[in-house]
Parts: structure tokens; sequence; C-alpha cells
């Protein structure tokens, strides 16, 4: 016999009001319950949302026109999955952001960096496929696409970490050992995902760069350049020189030799 005001926790009735304890505990376990079985879900099939009528409806294409390509809404979820998964998926965009760096060749470094991580998270923002490619990646992503997302990431990193790469290899900056190129291009990638999340949630806290002032992810992207790349003759280390910064003594206690060749601070307008 169930009563009312049970729950049960493992088989054992609770009362509800007699045992906080218990009651908070149960709650725990259900809320905890639901989020495991919203990812289990997700995980099975990201797409199971997805009616083909709807899909047709949304295009402004009849059926047929969809039996045109796929047999079934499988092949089609499958084809789906595929053009998220691919690594060619932004090349319109690394080439924008090139032509960014190009225009900016004449300019300071700072000045460079930021109009080119400006209109790199525009960019994700203003992309129709951003928000399915997230969702794929962190369902199927992480096991029927796993190899593919892999791969595409690592050819993610290396087109960030050229585009940067390009802009500061032009005025005398190399990567701080360990690192190269393409492992910088990985810290610069996991930034614009970040960023490119909190912005859709909360856009007024990612504002772009405006005059003298650098935006937010502009300010990420530069602070992390000025500290795993360095100038010519600036033999240190990433650990030694992350250490020294760390460790800068105040003003008027002498100069911070590792800050003498940073990126400049000339307007971005």
């Amino acid at each position: 016999m169930y009563i009312a005001n049970e729950c049960y926790v493992n088989g054992v009735s609770v009362k509800a009001g007699k045992n906080e304890e218990a009651r908070e505990k149960s709650r725990a376990a259900l809320l905890q319950a639901g989020a495991d079985l919203l990812v289990e879900t997700a995980m099975r099939n990201p797409f199971a949302a997805l009616r083909l009528r709807g899909i047709c409806e949304h295009a402004g294409y009849s059926t047929g026109a969809f039996y045109l390509h796929w047999a079934n809404i499988d092949d089609y979820q499958n084809d789906l999955a595929r053009l998220l998964a691919a690594d060619d998926v932004f090349d319109a965009d690394w080439a924008a952001l090139k032509g960014t760096g190009e225009e900016n060749s004449e300019t300071s470094a700072l000045t460079a960096i930021a109009r080119v991580a400006d209109r790199d998270l525009q960019l994700l923002l203003d992309d129709p496929l951003y928000d399915a490619m997230e969702l794929l990646n962190v369902t199927w992503g992480r096991t029927r696409f796993k190899a593919q997302m892999a791969h595409g990431y690592r050819v993610f990193d290396h087109d960030t970490g050229q585009v940067y790469g390009t802009i500061l290899a032009s005025r005398g900056r190399e990567p701080r050992p360990p690192l190269d190129w393409d492992r910088i291009g990985a810290i610069l990638q996991a930034l614009v995902e970040g960023f490119t999340l909190r912005s859709k949630v909360d856009p007024s806290a990612v504002p772009p760069s405006a005059g003298t002032e650098l935006g937010p992810y502009a300010t990420a992207i530069a602070a992390v350049l000025a500290v795993v790349t360095r100038p010519t003759g600036d033999d240190a280390s990433l650990n030694e020189a992350i250490e020294a910064l760390l460790n800068v003594p105040g003003p008027g206690t002498g100069g911070n030799p590792l800050l003498l060749g940073g990126l400049g601070r000339p307007p971005l307008a």
C-alpha cells in the first residue's frame, strides 16, 4: 500500500517531514537520476526529436524532395552528424580570419590579435550550425563520432595556431618551449568555445573590443599569447615565463625583462 506523502529511497519508505536528512537525500537522488537520464537519452540519439515532416516544413520542401536524398530518417540523421563533424566546416571562417590578420599587417601585434579574436568570436556566434555542432560534440562526439571529432579538433587547433602564429611570427615572436603553434591553437580553441557558450547565455558578459578597451575574449587571447610566445632573444621557457610574471616586482623596483617584449598597447580604433 502506498501513502500519498511517502517517498521510497532504495525500497525503504520515508515519511515526508519526518526525516529532513532523508528527504534531502531522496531529492538529490531523484534530481541526479533525471540528470543521468537526460544525458543517457541524448547520448543514444541527440537527433531523436527530429521528425521527417517537421524537417521538410522548416526547409520549405516536400517529403518527396526528402526521399530524393535519403531512404529514411536514420540515413538523414547520419548524414547530418557527418556534416556537423566535418573538419572543413569552418573553412570559410579560417579564410576570413586570415584575411583580417593580413588587413592588420601594419598594426601592432595587440591590435591585430584583438581584431582577429573579435572576428573569430562573432563568426562562431553567427554560424547557423554552431549550436547543433556543440550538441553533437557532447553526445555522439564522445561515442559514434569520437575519432572524427577528435581529428576535427586537431585540424581546428592547427588552423587557429596558424592564424595567430602568422601575426606574431611576422613581428618576431615564436612559441615558448615546449609549445608549438598547434598546442597554442588548442589552448585558444578551448577559449573561444567557452566564450561562445557564455555569450549565447549572457551576451552582455562578452562585449566586443571598443576603442582602446579590449573585450573580455580579446583580452584572454592577447594575455595567453603574451605568455606562451616570446620575442627574439628571450630564452625563457614557458614555466620560467609564468613564474617570472607571477613574481614580478612592484612598481619602482626594476623592470621585468620578460615584459619588455610585450604585445604593446596602441589604440584599437
